[in-house]
């Protein structure tokens, strides 16, 4: 019988004594803890977010993955679940559209999106302790809140001016 240290599987693997775990093996242990088995599946969907610089949404993350891995289905319903145990956090585009990044282990962020190409950057963190605390003196529990910013990146800005004089002259 071969110990679950010596296989070969990609979900056995172990990191070395002394090295901090990986970002996915993190997660798996963030699985296993919340009593959810370390399925091929939810692996690659983690693997996907993991390789992604920003939010993808449920049709980009499937078009990463193997189409032998998991299907649509399997996402929708994995992706839930990474949002309950904190493994993924959800924002939105501008046309109500969910948009799903890995979370373990990193800082607090939002986002800006593009209300044109649907582009996303990166906000640091700013503190919402405040209205957070007077909420939970107010009896709330579990509280948890959403900030998105919406705007014409500089982009589709430029694109913008250098179409309408374009326009302009072939009125004349």
């Amino acid at each position: 019988m071969i110990a679950a240290t010596q296989s070969n599987h990609p979900l056995g693997q172990v990191s070395k004594t002394g090295e901090a775990p990986s970002l996915i093996e993190q997660a798996c242990a963030r699985l296993r803890g919340a009593q959810m088995r370390v399925t091929q599946p939810r692996v690659a969907i983690l693997q996907a977010l993991i390789s992604r610089s920003g939010p993808a949404s449920i049709e980009q993350l499937h078009q990463l993955l193997d189409q032998k891995a998991c299907d649509l289905v399997t996402v929708y319903r994995c992706l839930a679940a990474f949002e309950q145990i904190g493994l993924v956090r959800r924002s939105y585009l501008h046309n109500g559209t969910s948009l799903y990044e890995f979370s373990l282990g990193q800082e607090r962020h939002y986002h800006i999106v593009c209300k044109d190409c649907g582009a996303s950057d990166r906000i640091d963190y700013f503190s919402v302790e405040g209205p957070e605390r007077m909420l939970e003196q107010r009896g709330y529990r579990e509280i948890s809140h959403l900030v998105e910013f919406f705007g014409v990146c500089p982009t589709c800005q430029q694109k913008a001016r250098s179409v309408v004089p374009a326009a302009i002259k072939s009125r004349g």
